[in-house]
C-alpha cells in the first residue's frame, strides 16, 4: 500500500514539474521615445505594479525586448509597465490596454507591441510632432492629440482640443488643396476631414454652443452626402439630431431620425457597422417619440435593439438597451416593467447609462408616488452631473443640460414633501441654466440654420426631381427612337425578304419552263412552294426533287433507245426467217418494257409524293409514316445542296425505329420542319469543312425513337455548334447567323410554331466547336 501511495505522489510531482512551460515574451516598443526598463506583470506575478527585476525585460535590438519565464500550463493574463502602474501601457484613445489573455500548453513565444505609455501620452505625441517632416504624418499626430484632449476624461482640455483640431484642419485643407485628386477620391481623407470637424462641433456642443455645433455638422452633412459611405452619412445625421435634442426641438430630431432610417434600409446586413447604425438610428427616433409623448411608437423601435450583435462594448450596449426599454415602459405608465428593465441596466455599469438610469428611476418612482426613492435617485444623478463635468464633456455633452433637466424633478419632489425652500432652490437653478442654454440669440441662430438647411434640402430635392424628369424624358425619347428604328429595321427586313422571294419566284418560273415537258405535275408543287413564305430552303427542295426524278427518266430514255434498236433487228430477222433469234429479241424487248414500266412508276411515285408533301397545308392531320417522311427529306435536302454546289459532300447516317408506324400529323407542315433542320445541318457542316478543319468528316445524322408517350425525331450535325450568346435567340423571328442573303431568319421560328401547334416541343442541344442536335418531340 505504501508503494502505491509513493507511486501516486511521484506521478503527481512529475506532472507538476512537467506542467512548467517555458514562455518567451517578445515586445516591440513603437513609441517615439524609447525606454530601457520595461517590466511584464500579470496573474503569474500577482499583478505586481512595482519595478520587480525578476520581470525586467532585456534588450534584443531594434527597439525590442524579451523575457523568458517558466509558467504553469493554462490561461494567463498579462500587460506591460515601466516601473509602476502610473506608467502602464495605454491604447491610442487613452484607455488602459485590456488584459492580454492567452492559454499555453507547450513551450511558446508570444509577440506583442506597445503604442504608448500612460505618463507620456502627450509627451510622446509632441516629440513625434516635432520629428514629423511629412504633412500626412503631422496631420495624424495632431488628430490623435486633439481626440485625446477632447474625448478622454483623464486628459480633457477643451481649449487644447480646439487648438490641435483647428491646426489639423488647416493642415488637412492645405494637403487637399495640394492634391485635389486625394481630396476628391480618397475616402480616408474625407473621413479624416469630417472627424476633425466633428471634434470641433462636439466641443462646441459640450460647451453649450449648440448653434455653432449645428452649423459645423450641417457642413459635415454636405461633405458626407458627396461621399459613397452611407455609414458616414448616417453618423453625420445622427450628430445633427443630437443638437436638435439638446435644443428640445424633437420634431426636427424625428425628421432627421427618419431620414437616417431611410438610408439605413439601403445598407447591406453583412456590413460590419450594420448593428451600430441600427442602434444609432433607433436611438434618435425613440428619444423623439418619447419626448413627443408617443411611447407606443418608441417601444416598437426599442424592441428592435435588444438582440443586435457585434458590439465591441457589450456591457455598455446592454445597459443602453435596458435603459431605453425602461424609459418606454415608464412613459406608458407601466412602472413595474420599467423598474425591472432599469435594474437590468444597473447590472451592466456604465457611467453614461448608469446616470440616465438613475434619472429614469427617479421619474418612475415619482409617478408611482414613492417620493423618497425618487428623490434618492434624482439626487444621485444630479450629484454626478455637478461633480463630473469634465467626464460629461468628454462624452461630448454639456452637464448643465442634464442639471437643467433633473432640477425641476427634484423641485417637484421637495414640493411634495412640503420643503418649499429646497424646491425653490432647485427650480431657480433650472431656470438659470435654461436661460443660459436657450437664450433668444441661440434660438434665433438655431432657427436660421434650420431654415437655411431646409431651403438647401428643398433645392436638392427640386434639382433631383428635375434631374429625374430630364432622365425620364431622355428615356422616353431614346425609347421612341428605338421603336422607330426597330420598325424601320423590320420594314427593311421584310422588304429585303420580299426581294429575295421575288428573285426566287423568277428563278423558279424559269426552271418551270425548262422542265415543263418532263415535270408537268411538279409545276403545281413549285407554285405552292413559291407561295409559301415559310420555306427558306425552297431552292434546295426543288433541286432535290429534280435529282430524284432524273434517275428513273434516264433509265426510261436508255431502255427506249435500246428497244428501238432491238425492234429494227427484229424486223431484219423476220425478213431472214430466223424465228429463233426473233424470239430472243422479242424477249429482250419485253424485259426492257418491264424496266421502262418500273422506272416510269418510280418517277410517277416521286412526283405524287412531292405533290403530297409540298402542297399548301390543309391543316388536317392524317396517318403518316414518320420514318419514310424524314428519310425522304434527308435525301431531298442533300441532293438540293449538291445541285447548287457540286463540291458539296457529307456523310448521312440514319437510325430509324421501325416500331413507330404511322402517327397523326399534318405531313406538309412536319415535312417543312424536318427539311429546314436538314438544310441547316448540311449548311453548317459544309461551312466548317470550307474553313479547313483538320481530319474533319462532315456528318448529318437522323434518328427516330418511340417512347411511352412520344415520338422523338433527332437531327444532329458535327458542325461548329451554336454560340452561347445566340442560343436564346435562335427561335426568334428574323434572327439568323448566316451572312446577308443566305437566310431570312424565319426557318427555325416557323418550325418552332409548327411543332408547338402539334402539341409537341422543339429543343436544341449544342456544344461550341463540336456540333448541334435539334430534337422534335411529338405526342403519339
Amino acid at each position: 500500500m505504501k508503494s502505491i501511495f509513493g507511486l501516486i505522489i511521484s506521478v503527481f510531482l512529475a506532472m507538476n514539474l512537467h506542467a512548467q512551460i517555458k514562455v518567451t515574451f517578445l515586445l516591440k516598443e513603437k513609441t517615439v521615445i524609447q525606454h530601457d526598463s520595461i517590466f511584464i506583470t500579470g496573474n503569474f506575478a500577482n499583478w505586481d505594479s512595482t519595478a520587480n527585476n525578476n520581470y525586467l525585460m532585456h534588450a534584443t535590438g531594434d527597439h525590442s525586448k524579451s523575457i523568458t519565464l517558466n509558467l504553469k500550463a493554462g490561461p494567463i493574463k498579462y500587460k506591460f509597465h515601466r516601473g509602476s502602474w502610473l506608467s502602464v501601457e495605454k491604447q491610442d484613445d487613452g484607455d488602459e490596454v485590456p488584459d492580454r489573455i492567452i492559454s499555453i500548453k507547450k513551450d511558446t513565444t508570444i509577440t506583442d507591441s506597445v503604442e504608448r505609455w500612460r505618463d507620456q501620452m502627450f509627451l510622446d505625441k509632441w516629440y513625434a510632432l516635432n520629428k514629423a517632416k511629412e504633412d500626412s504624418n503631422r496631420l495624424k499626430v495632431l488628430a490623435t492629440i486633439a481626440y485625446s484632449y477632447a474625448f478622454f476624461t483623464e486628459y480633457y482640455n477643451a481649449d487644447s482640443a480646439l487648438y490641435y483640431a483647428q491646426t489639423a484642419l488647416q493642415l488637412q485643407q492645405r494637403i487637399n488643396a495640394t492634391d485635389k485628386q486625394l481630396s476628391n477620391n480618397d475616402s480616408r481623407s474625407i473621413y479624416q476631414f469630417l472627424s476633425l470637424k466633428e471634434v470641433v462641433a462636439t466641443l462646441m456642443h459640450s460647451l453649450g454652443n449648440y448653434p455653432k455645433s449645428l452649423e459645423l455638422r450641417f457642413e459635415n452633412l454636405k461633405i458626407a452626402e458627396k461621399a459613397s459611405d452611407k455609414s458616414l452619412l448616417i453618423q453625420a445625421i445622427n450628430n445633427i439630431a443630437f443638437d436638435y435634442r439638446a435644443m428640445k426641438d424633437y420634431q426636427h430630431e424625428l425628421v432627421y431620425g427618419k431620414f437616417a432610417d431611410s438610408i439605413f434600409h439601403t445598407l447591406n446586413p453583412n456590413d460590419p457597422s450594420y448593428s451600430l447604425n441600427r442602434w444609432r438610428v433607433n436611438n434618435i427616433i425613440i428619444n423623439a417619440f418619447l419626448n413627443l409623448h408617443l411611447p407606443d411608437s418608441a417601444l416598437i423601435y426599442a424592441n428592435q435593439l435588444i438582440n443586435l450583435k457585434g458590439f465591441a462594448f457589450e456591457q455598455a450596449y446592454l445597459a443602453s438597451c435596458h435603459q431605453i426599454l425602461a424609459d418606454c415602459y415608464s412613459a406608458k405608465g407601466d412602472n413595474k416593467t420599467a423598474l425591472k428593465f432599469y435594474r437590468l441596466s444597473l447590472a451592466h455599469p456604465n457611467d453614461y447609462w448608469l446616470t440616465k438610469t438613475h434619472f429614469g428611476m427617479a421619474k418612475t418612482f415619482q409617478n408611482d408616488g414613492q417620493i423618497d426613492s425618487a428623490l434618492y435617485y434624482a439626487k444621485m444623478a444630479l450629484t454626478f452631473y455637478q461633480t463630473k463635468k469634465k467626464t460629461v464633456q468628454s462624452w461630448g455633452e454639456n452637464s448643465n443640460y442634464f442639471i437643467a433637466e433633473i432640477s425641476p424633478i427634484i423641485a417637484d419632489l421637495y414640493k411634495s414633501n412640503h420643503q418649499l425652500d429646497s424646491a425653490y432652490k432647485y427650480l431657480q437653478l433650472s431656470v438659470t441654466l435654461k436661460d443660459s442654454l436657450y437664450n433668444t440669440d441661440k434660438i434665433r441662430q438655431f432657427q436660421t440654420l434650420t431654415f437655411n438647411e431646409s431651403s438647401r434640402r428643398q433645392q436638392l430635392e427640386q434639382q433631383s426631381k428635375e434631374a429625374k424628369q430630364d432622365y425620364d424624358n431622355r428615356v422616353r425619347m431614346y425609347g421612341l427612337i428605338s421603336i422607330i428604328t426597330g420598325i424601320l429595321v423590320v420594314v427593311f427586313l421584310l422588304y429585303r425578304n420580299n426581294q429575295h422571294k421575288q428573285k426566287a419566284y423568277s428563278l423558279l418560273q424559269k426552271q418551270k419552263k425548262e422542265l415543263e415537258t418532263t415535270l408537268g405535275e411538279l409545276k403545281t408543287t413549285q407554285k405552292q412552294l413559291i407561295q409559301s413564305e415559310k420555306m427558306a430552303s425552297l431552292g434546295e427542295l426543288t433541286a432535290g426533287i429534280a435529282h430524284e426524278i432524273q434517275n428513273p427518266l434516264n433509265f426510261i430514255n436508255n431502255f427506249s433507245e435500246i428497244n428501238q434498236e432491238l425492234l429494227t433487228e427484229l424486223n431484219e430477222e423476220i425478213d431472214k426467217g430466223n424465228y429463233v433469234e426473233v424470239k430472243k429479241i422479242a424477249k429482250d424487248v419485253i424485259d426492257n418494257e418491264d424496266k421502262i414500266n418500273h422506272h416510269g412508276k418510280r418517277a410517277d411515285g416521286i412526283v405524287k409524293g412531292m405533290l403530297q408533301h409540298s402542297r399548301s397545308s390543309s391543316g388536317v392531320k392524317e396517318p403518316t409514316d414518320i420514318n419514310v417522311l424524314a428519310e425522304e427529306y434527308l435525301r431531298l435536302s442533300y441532293h438540293g445542296l449538291r445541285a447548287k454546289d457540286k463540291s458539296f459532300n457529307a456523310k448521312m447516317e440514319t437510325n430509324l425505329d421501325p416500331s413507330i408506324g404511322n402517327i397523326n400529323v399534318v405531313p406538309q407542315d412536319i415535312g417543312r420542319v424536318i427539311l429546314n433542320l436538314f438544310t441547316n445541318a448540311f449548311y453548317v457542316v459544309d461551312e466548317k469543312k470550307k474553313k479547313g478543319a483538320l481530319n474533319y468528316d462532315p456528318t448529318v445524322s437522323l434518328t427516330t425513337k418511340k417512347t411511352a408517350n412520344n415520338i422523338i425525331i433527332s437531327v444532329k450535325d458535327n458542325g461548329n455548334g451554336i454560340a452561347q450568346k445566340n442560343l436564346d435567340k435562335i427561335f426568334q423571328p428574323f434572327f439568323t447567323t448566316k451572312p446577308t442573303g443566305k437566310g431570312t431568319g424565319l426557318g427555325l421560328s416557323l418550325s418552332y410554331d409548327i411543332v408547338k401547334a402539334h402539341g409537341g416541343e422543339l429543343k436544341v442541344e449544342t456544344k461550341e466547336g463540336e456540333g448541334t442536335e435539334f430534337i422534335i418531340i411529338l405526342p403519339k
